[in-house]
């Protein structure tokens, strides 16, 4: 599922699974900040999910008219997100185009203070690091899809499992290959400091092409 892989893409999250690995208080934190992460895509996915699913029981048209709305509006937010942000960013380059070369990207300051973090603030971390846009997004996408009650809860779990699997392999090789994943994880982190704004622009401009034009199918 493409929303699964979005909501997976998502460089902050990764980051700061990365970021976490290297806490003073060991390997275990970055596994609440994995717990909650996944405990708050399911929760948040069964609430949609149980909602609109009471919508859907009726079976009127307005049911499907209203999931294609609510589609339309998320897509249309995501892409004036995204073209915000490019549009800023292009701001940004021009103005430093007569300065000399910047600095490379910094780490904000909560990012960097992450080595001394709590179990309870990785925990909430973790609870707002969620996307939760693509969370709704997906709950319309498997109603949608008509299917049984073992259907739609495959397909929940399938969701799940995708939305989560960056921050889990990253836990992973972090806990059980420390050794071997350090460069990796080191690039990768090196990698999401410089590119992390781009990334996210790229995700929101593609998705929301994606849901917008879901939500005008279900309209036509």
């Amino acid at each position: 599922m493409l929303l699964g892989i979005g909501c997976a893409a998502n460089p902050w999250g990764i980051m700061i699974a990365v970021l976490l690995l290297d806490a003073r208080r060991g390997h275990g934190i970055v596994w609440v900040y994995v717990v909650a992460w996944i405990g708050a895509i399911t929760v948040v996915l069964t609430a949609v999910l149980a909602g609109l699913g009471a919508i859907f029981e009726s079976g009127s048209h307005s049911a499907t008219t209203a999931t294609a709305v609510v589609e339309l509006a998320l897509g249309l937010s995501l892409l004036a997100w995204g073209l915000q942000r490019l549009l800023a960013a292009r701001r940004a380059y021009t103005a430093t185009l007569p300065a000399r070369p910047s600095a490379p990207p910094q780490l904000p300051a909560w990012l960097r203070a992450i080595e001394s973090i709590s179990y309870l603030a990785a925990f909430l971390l973790g609870i707002y690091s969620a996307t939760y846009p693509l969370v709704i997004a997906a709950a319309g996408e498997i109603l949608r899809a008509g299917g049984s009650t073992a259907e739609t809860v495959a397909l929940a779990v399938l969701f799940i499992l995708l939305g989560s699997s960056s921050v889990v392999a990253v836990a992973a090789l972090g806990t059980f290959a420390p050794r071997r994943s350090a460069p990796l994880l080191e690039r990768m982190r090196s990698w999401l400091v410089v590119h992390n704004r781009a990334v996210i622009t790229a995700i929101l401009l593609v998705l929301g092409v994606s849901i917008t034009a879901r939500g005008l199918t279900g309209l036509g």
